[in-house]
């Protein structure tokens, strides 16, 4: 890639970019600061949504200058990259002491998930590119210790680190919007079942009734509980066979 490469917001070669200019930038104290643009770019997706994000509506909020802002953020993906850092590290939260290493990991993604469900709006933009931010490559240190020490090489416990972040953001994209609890929905999903095709759909129609009731919440539990079999199925010393 040559100097004059378009370097997309998120990568590894931005996030360096960005580190190499603050060390060069001249230390004169500023209004504007990073946490504070993401703060208000936040407050604004979690108030009225993506459509209000925009820099000429952060400048507003902020009142300064687009010119001034831009001096920090150079286009709007670079605001949601910089925002999501910025709300992972939020996000994440020091799970109460003496859990254990399977009730700690179950705690910090039901916190996660319940910090998403709370900010809906922040979903969408979740994208990946976020992980090399501060926020979290501090949860990302946190995890890979934590999988580590239960006896998982390196490169398993970023893979089990990465695959957590991915089932957990997951979970709440696939269910966003759609309210599996209520009785309403659960009964309009049974009408929809009821009425299909039975020779297309015979195990559908008939589990109508069991399968309209099978919330979110328990399509969580269960993947979760999977995840962590799998990592205990790991780290497991096997019996020698008879």
């Amino acid at each position: 890639m040559d100097d004059t490469t378009p370097v997309r917001a998120g990568t590894a070669a931005w996030w360096l970019a960005r580190t190499e200019k603050a060390d060069d930038r001249p230390r004169r104290r500023r209004m504007l600061s990073l946490d504070l643009i993401a703060d208000t770019a936040l407050s604004v997706l979690d108030s009225e949504g993506a459509d209000a994000l925009t820099m000429r509506r952060l400048a507003h909020e902020l009142r300064c200058s687009q010119a001034s802002l831009y001096r920090h953020i150079t286009s709007r993906d670079e605001l949601v990259v910089v925002a999501m850092d910025r709300a992972v590290g939020q996000g994440l939260h020091a799970p109460p002491e003496g859990l254990g290493w399977r009730r700690t990991v179950e705690w910090q993604a039901h916190s996660f998930r319940d910090f998403l469900l709370a900010h809906p709006g922040l979903v969408a933009f979740i994208r990946g590119t976020e992980r090399l931010g501060p926020s979290s490559l501090s949860g990302m240190e946190h995890s890979l210790g934590q999988f580590i020490a239960i006896g998982l090489s390196v490169r398993e416990a970023y893979a089990t680190a990465s695959a957590f972040a991915t089932f957990v953001v997951g979970s709440v994209q696939f269910n966003m919007g759609v309210d599996t609890a209520n009785p309403d929905e659960q009964r309009l999903r049974r009408r929809l079942y009821e009425g299909l095709d039975p020779q297309r759909y015979p195990i559908l129609v008939a589990n109508a009734e069991e399968l309209s009731r099978v919330g979110s919440r328990e399509e969580f539990e269960f993947g979760l509980a999977a995840l962590l079999d799998a990592i205990e199925a790991r780290i497991t010393p096997r019996r020698p066979g008879p």
